[in-house]
């Protein structure tokens, strides 16, 4: 792979993804109020959740490095399909913690609490 094809703007683009992707405010507020409430189970959902964001941005910058092969001409379709299947997997990577990124920051946060 050449490094030098890949642009600013590449990266640029990718940096401003992240970030909003992560300044979602519906997910801090999830987390504030599971932590004054002191609900752990709510605080283990959140966590899973903020795994599942991780897994999602990681696997998009993956993709994106991967080179696009032209031998089969892709259509809009396909690609919504493919979109809709990196979403359920990246769901399901998080639901099953194979990081344990989740079960690590529920950990430091429940003593916390």
């Amino acid at each position: 792979m050449d490094i030098a094809k890949i642009s600013n703007t590449f990266i640029d683009n990718s940096i401003s993804a992240t970030k909003n992707a992560v300044s979602d405010t519906s997910f801090e507020k999830s987390l504030m109020d599971a932590m004054e409430k002191k609900d752990n189970e709510a605080l283990k959902k959140v966590c899973t959740e903020f795994e599942g964001i991780l897994l999602q941005i990681m696997y998009k910058q993956m993709k994106a490095t991967v080179p696009k092969a032209s031998l089969i001409p892709k259509d809009s379709g396909s690609e919504y399909f493919e979109s809709m299947l990196d979403d359920q997997l990246v769901e399901n990577a998080s639901k099953t913690n194979s990081l344990g990124l989740g079960d690590l920051l529920y950990k430091q946060l429940s003593k916390q609490i």
